[in-house]
């Protein structure tokens, strides 16, 4: 088991110690070749040049890069915590730490946290959250797997996005000579763009694709994308309702 936020900071602590600049909160906004370099703008002003660019942004992709937002459908990922769990109800509650998922077409997953709580993660809306409400499925099902917990207050919220491709694998594109871009990490991408990190740097020194674990594949759209969130929404509601009646 691994806390995402902590391994971020330790990767970028390492990074920041080898030279590495890390500019956060500058969306990119340009993207464009000039002499054979690339110069890249952002929101704020600022410009750089670079050999080699790698869009990497998976779920947030924009449009800085024509059709690849196109090739992926982004989800949200919803989790709530509760307040530190009272410690008769903590010891009969995954007692051995385990991490579980359950086999449901709409699945959630929950894990208690090294500070106690209960933390329960699954599919949300397809729109931003505006509410406290907008988790209430997931308190939902917190209650129907420990009814016990019902006096425990929900002290958390908060979601992400997740991309996923009609294949259900990673696409590496290479769309010029010295841009590529990686995108469709299925809701694994902690694990999946660290491994992949290495490979595409190896790829990017050595020219070999032998480095690569998945093909550079061309960027195709997925048909009718402007209708996902629609067919999404639509899909997520069948999936409820099969797994209501198969109860």
């Amino acid at each position: 088991m691994i806390d995402p936020l902590a391994y971020t900071s330790e990767l970028a602590r390492i990074a920041s110690a080898a030279g590495v600049k890390i500019a956060e909160h500058q969306k990119v906004v340009r993207l464009d070749k000039n002499a054979g370099l690339w110069r890249i703008s952002t929101e704020g002003g600022a410009e750089l040049q670079a050999k080699t660019v790698i869009l990497a942004t998976n779920a947030y992709t924009g449009d800085l890069l024509p059709g690849l937002a196109e090739t992926i459908v982004p989800l949200h990922s919803f989790q709530i915590a509760t307040a530190p769990l009272p410690a008769d109800l903590a010891a009969g509650i995954l007692p051995e730490g385990q991490a579980v998922s359950d086999s449901r077409r709409i699945l959630v997953y929950y894990r208690k946290s090294a500070d106690g709580r209960l933390v329960l993660g699954g599919r949300g809306r397809m729109a931003q959250p505006t509410s406290e409400g907008d988790w209430a499925h997931l308190e939902r099902a917190l209650l129907r797997l420990y009814p016990g917990l019902s006096g425990v207050g929900i002290e958390k919220r908060w979601f992400g996005r997740v991309a996923m491709t009609p294949d259900h694998l990673p696409h590496i594109h290479e769309p010029e000579q010295g841009l590529m871009a990686v995108v469709g990490c299925q809701g694994r991408g902690v694990g999946l763009m660290t491994a992949l990190g290495e490979r595409i740097a190896g790829y990017l020194a050595s020219g070999d694709a032998r480095q690569l674990p998945f093909p550079v594949s061309p960027i195709r759209p997925i048909p009718f994308h402007v209708f996902r969130q629609v067919g999404v929404a639509a899909t997520i509601a069948w999936y409820r309702t099969l797994d209501a009646l198969e109860r």
